[in-house]
């Protein structure tokens, strides 16, 4: 039983690292955006509204992309692990 205490304190700390992880690479993202929108002399003169529309939409590409999938190998690399250490020491 005691597996099953050390698997959800595992689980607890894998959630805050995911959640850190999470809200970080967003921000490096929206970061990433907005010096692209400054840099770009053809974007000079145009509002507000089409530079947060522009972020906007490029933060919907990262929402769909790569790099937010492999976010989920915090959770999937530990578990395999662990069920790999309990299977080695247990039956093997």
């Amino acid at each position: 039983m005691g597996w099953l205490r050390l698997a959800f304190f595992l689980y607890v700390g894998l959630t805050i690292a995911y959640f850190l992880t999470s809200v970080y690479s967003r921000s490096v993202r929206r970061e990433k955006l907005e010096k692209e929108w400054d840099t770009d002399p053809a974007r000079e003169g145009l509002t507000m509204q089409e530079r947060s529309a522009f972020i906007e939409a490029g933060m919907i590409h990262y929402d769909k992309g790569l790099k937010k999938r492999l976010l989920w190998l915090i959770y999937i690399i530990p578990t395999v692990g662990f069920l790999l250490t309990i299977y080695f020491v247990n039956w093997y």
